[in-house]
């Protein structure tokens, strides 16, 4: 039976921790939308979080490479501050 627990206990821990940064990740967006242009979040949204290449953001969105590049890593430095202010607050 203790051999069982042991193997078992990893496996969750590692879902529960996944589990628990995929919702820091998912409030952490949710605030950070609110607070950049909707034109901006879906620069974002279609680069980073869909995966679409650059030329189709800028067909789409009528942007420059530049703008999606700077968009992208604006959103991301207020991703990773919002994560951390979460995760003070939990503390």
């Amino acid at each position: 039976m203790e051999r069982v627990a042991d193997e078992v206990t990893p496996q969750l821990d590692q879902i529960w921790e996944e589990e628990w940064q995929q919702n820091l990740m998912e409030v952490a967006l949710a605030r950070v939308k609110q607070k950049v242009s909707i034109k901006e979040f879906q620069i974002f949204d279609l680069y980073v979080l869909k995966a679409w290449p650059v030329r189709d953001v800028k067909k789409m969105l009528h942007v420059s490479a530049a703008h999606v590049y700077v968009t992208k890593h604006r959103i991301s430095a207020l991703i990773k501050k919002e994560v951390r202010k979460l995760e003070d607050e939990m503390a």
